[in-house]
């Protein structure tokens, strides 16, 4: 694939033939045609091998570092970990700018990336679909052209939601044209939905097809009520009158057939931590997949990489006993769960939800015969941990919000940025061995009820409570930065949200509210589950056929198959109060406009929310973070809803230049402060819920022959910029 696009006239112009594969009875085998010609674009076989190209670019969703950016970063979500190549992506400073400027280093992140690169495929898009008559009549119709006018749909909704207006191309170039101008979003968002629609009149009606990464009728079907719902949506309002009441509708009538088509997964875990192989792994073939990014080769060296695996990693190698492994992956320390969200969001007693989006142990895998001391007895490290294949703990992060009574002291909990030296102060339960290092959400004076500050500090560290959706122990390779799991684009429980508000939208919120239960359904424990129990993709490494052939192997396993449950919320050191727990189901409650979870009220509160529909939107957000934390979503139903700014209170990076911690302090435990970040408080309401237009856009196109004049560039950029 050719991204290195610099303009979008080059993009249009050329991006079409640059790149073709063969077609086979397998829509997704992707080999490589070299000198593909456009004779060959004039038989059925090379137009649908075009259309077959299309299935790479959803690949470059999971394989760089602008998804991250784009989706994540500046949001309440996710702020900056202990990398900050692109912290002004996370702050809105002006660095952020039609040119990304100065680089922190060349990890930083272009304004470009994804505008050449959808633009490149909508033109591959225009190509197919200039030549309909091509396929017309074979069987290679309906899919070729279905799949074409879904990726263009497809991408000019993502461009048009982070850029605004935007060029908005649907004919086939054939030679270098620099003339564009931005069509309104009113023209672009009714040529997505067309795009969609056909692309849903052609596409198949399996289900099952989605599970083998393919595109059908309810992937569009997805994507359409997404686009109605975005339309609908607030950042809209200056033009979308007209289109609320029937966009709403639709919403609906397309969100209910995906539901319908697509049953949920029956445990959270099978969305993304039940994983231990690529293609059989449940987590690549449940039923709630819509869409995915994937590739149908078993050879994991034709896979296409999925950096999650690296990006939302925490720094574990410098805690005791541990280094590097596959199965904890590379840690690249771009994002950090924000902890005044994130450790609050949800009830940590009954909602499953927390225990398997994020990873707080991490196993013994590095004990060597080095001496350790533990209650006051020195011996060789590993004779007290005989193993480093995941069989005891090493490292826990604890979730000790007030409201459980759990007190950790200052004497027994890391209090520094970076783990050296090891506590062995509380009892791993499940061996008997004690625990060489214990983080905790609040830290407690020795013997006291004095507060004295966080581990999980706001500053730009590691230590933190990691999302582990994406760890991949499956790998042929140590210390790679990037994975080969599917990456999941679309899943049908996001559908349960867009008709959750839709009815909110409508005025109907208790409905609205009730469309949502069955996501909470499933999230509850269910009786005779170990709620200490856990799994991640990490867990792979046990059953990886690689890794005895690994350059430097050894048995080393970072995976630990236990949270810290029963720690963070008490009964670690009481079995039968343990058993009885696991042997009953928790209960998340029906929510309704006049009785929202206290977690949620805390929220409104703080946002200022009192108005119905204020509340029942917020709550709506909250739960999608619960169902969906870290899913690439985020920072789109923020703009989208006008939200960004006020939840940006809860990302203390973005929010202010002096960072202060869930605590109230605005320095470590250790007397260190933190850290002054001059960029903070930066967002502007009036500039920051769009894009800036890339000036190499700006510099390269032309206006009635001539390059664009200083002013033409300004009122081409969006406001701000």
């Amino acid at each position: 694939m050719k991204n290195s696009i610099k303009i979008l006239a080059s993009v249009l112009a050329f991006g079409a033939l640059t790149l073709g594969t063969s077609c086979t009875n397998d829509f997704l085998d992707e080999q490589k045609v070299d000198q593909a010609s456009s004779d060959y674009l004039n038989e059925p076989e090379g137009l649908a091998s075009m259309a077959n190209s299309l299935y790479m670019e959803f690949n470059y969703f999971f394989n760089n570092e602008s998804s991250y950016c784009y989706t994540n970063y500046g949001t309440d979500e996710f702020m900056v970990a202990g990398d900050n190549s692109n912290q002004m992506w996370n702050d809105y400073d002006a660095r952020l700018g039609s040119v990304v400027t100065p680089a922190v280093n060349s990890n930083t992140q272009a304004i470009t990336t994804f505008w050449d690169t959808l633009y490149y495929w909508i033109a591959r898009c225009n190509t197919i679909i200039s030549k309909a008559a091509v396929v017309e009549g074979t069987a290679f119709e309906n899919e070729t052209l279905g799949l074409a006018y879904f990726v263009r749909g497809f991408n000019y909704l993502f461009l048009t939601m982070q850029f605004g207006d935007i060029p908005l191309v649907i004919d086939a170039i054939t030679t270098p044209e620099r003339e564009f101008t931005r069509a309104s979003q009113k023209d672009v968002y009714e040529r997505i939905i067309l795009d969609l629609e056909e692309a849903y009149n052609r596409l198949t009606t399996d289900a099952n097809m989605a599970t083998r990464n393919y595109v059908t009728k309810y992937a569009a079907a997805h994507y359409l009520a997404q686009a109605h719902l975005w339309r609908a949506s607030e950042i809209n309002d200056s033009w979308n009158a007209e289109y609320k009441t029937a966009d709403l509708e639709a919403v609906i009538e397309y969100a209910d057939e995906v539901i319908a088509a697509h049953p949920l997964a029956a445990d959270y875990n099978d969305l993304f931590n039940n994983f231990t192989a690529y293609d059989s792994s449940i987590t690549e073939t449940n039923t709630e997949i819509v869409l995915s990014s994937g590739s149908s080769d078993s050879d994991v060296n034709n896979r296409k990489g999925n950096w999650g695996l690296a990006l939302f990693t925490a720094w574990y190698q410098g805690f005791p006993l541990m280094k590097r492994d596959i199965a904890g992956a590379r840690e690249y320390q771009r994002m950090k769960t924000t902890p005044s969200y994130a450790y609050y969001l949800y009830d940590l007693e009954n909602d499953s939800r927390f225990w398997k989006s994020f990873k707080t142990t991490y196993a013994v895998n590095n004990a060597t015969e080095a001496t350790i001391t533990v209650d006051g007895q020195t011996i060789p490290g590993n004779e007290y941990f005989p193993s480093n294949n995941g069989e005891y703990l090493s490292t826990m992060y604890i979730i000790n919000r007030e409201d459980y009574g759990q007190k950790y002291y200052r004497s027994e909990v890391n209090i520094d940025k970076t783990v050296t030296a090891p506590s062995y102060t509380r009892t791993d339960y499940r061996t008997g061995k004690k625990i060489p290092a214990i983080n905790a959400l609040i830290i407690y004076e020795d013997n006291s009820d004095q507060i004295v500050g966080t581990s999980m500090t706001p500053d730009y560290n590691t230590l933190l409570a990691p999302l582990c959706k994406y760890l991949d122990g499956a790998v042929n390779a140590n210390n790679l930065g990037s994975g080969y799991r599917d990456g999941l684009l679309a899943r049908s429980a996001e559908d349960y949200f867009f008709k959750a508000e839709a009815l909110i939208r409508q005025g109907n919120i208790d409905a609205g509210l009730a469309v949502l239960q069955p996501l909470r359904d499933r999230a509850e424990f269910k009786a005779g589950e170990e709620r200490d129990a856990y799994m991640d993709g990490g867990m792979a490494y046990h059953y990886n056929t690689y890794k005895s052939g690994l350059s430097g192997f050894e048995a080393n396993c970072a995976f630990y198959p236990m949270n810290s449950y029963y720690y963070s919320l008490g009964g670690w050191d009481d079995a039968d109060y343990r058993e009885a727990t696991n042997a009953r189901a928790s209960e998340l409650p029906a929510v309704t406009s006049g009785n929202y979870p206290e977690e949620d009220q805390k929220i409104m509160d703080k946002l200022g929310y009192s108005s119905d529909y204020d509340k029942a939107m917020c709550y709506l957000l909250n739960e999608k973070s619960r169902e969906m934390y870290g899913e690439y979503k985020r920072w789109m139903d923020l703009a989208r809803t006008k939200t960004l700014e006020k939840r940006l209170v809860f990302n203390d990076q973005a929010y202010s230049t002096k960072l202060t911690d869930i605590t109230g302090h605005t320095a470590a435990v250790n007397g260190v402060e933190y850290a002054t970040n001059n960029t903070g408080g930066s967002f502007n309401p009036d500039k920051h819920y769009y894009r800036p237009i890339p000036q190499t856009f700006l510099d390269n196109i032309t206006a009635n022959g001539s390059p664009l004049t200083a002013d033409q560039k300004a009122a081409m950029q969006n406001p701000g910029y």
